[in-house]
């Protein structure tokens, strides 16, 4: 159980780095017709850890003190 700053710092920080990974992933399958494995993990691990952040903070799983 983190505090409610760090599930905060999360959601940014993987939310920031899921959007500029799939951004990028997409980029390369459109331009260059090659699929990016690492890339595509990426942005697939960094949305399952934004997905379990943001349901975090809505059940409010955080510490306050």
């Amino acid at each position: 159980m983190q505090s409610l700053k760090m599930v905060k710092f999360n959601i940014w920080i993987f939310g920031i780095l899921f959007i500029t990974n799939a951004i990028e992933f997409i980029s390369v399958l459109t331009t260059d017709h090659k699929f990016d494995w690492l890339k595509a993990f990426c942005a697939i691990g960094f949305s399952l850890v934004f997905i379990i952040n943001l349901f975090d903070l809505k059940n409010k799983n955080y510490k306050t003190t």
